[in-house]
């Protein structure tokens, strides 16, 4: 499964990270431990980011639906929303960046198992005069 975040995903996510690190923003996990940008980006797994994504979208819904009769504080509510998209931001980024990894470890492999059919392969006049040549660097240092 390819993850599609984009340049446009990322540069939301450093707007909205640096907002959240300039206004201190603190969000808090299912258990009321709290967590700044860094600790979001850095110590946080996926599955605790979809858990608080989950109850900041429940605190969102809650806002909204409140007495239709008393005005709504916009800006919480705004802070609140923009908190969700960072941290759904984050979710992915993480997923890209997992993805990006696995490749590398993939490449990694596929490399090593060519190499090693490429030496096994080499006849021993090859062998031989790649070791003589290694031989000849090695002595040129003397």
């Amino acid at each position: 499964m390819k993850i599609n975040f984009t340049k446009e995903h990322l540069l939301r996510l450093y707007d909205l990270a640096n907002e959240a690190l300039f206004d201190k923003t603190i969000v808090y996990t299912k258990l009321g431990q709290p967590l700044h940008i860094f600790e979001l980006l850095h110590t946080t797994t996926v599955n605790q980011l979809n858990e608080i994504k989950l109850s900041l979208a429940k605190k969102i819904e809650k806002v909204e639906a409140a007495d239709e009769w008393i005005a709504p504080d916009n800006d919480k509510l705004q802070s609140m929303k923009d908190t969700k998209e960072l941290v759904n931001l984050i979710i992915g980024w993480k997923r890209y960046n997992s993805e990006l990894a696995e490749n590398e470890r993939k490449i990694a492999e596929i490399d090593k198992q060519l190499n090693d059919i490429d030496e096994a392969t080499k006849t021993p006049e090859d062998k031989k005069k790649e070791l003589l040549a290694e031989r000849a660097k090695l002595t040129e240092f003397k």
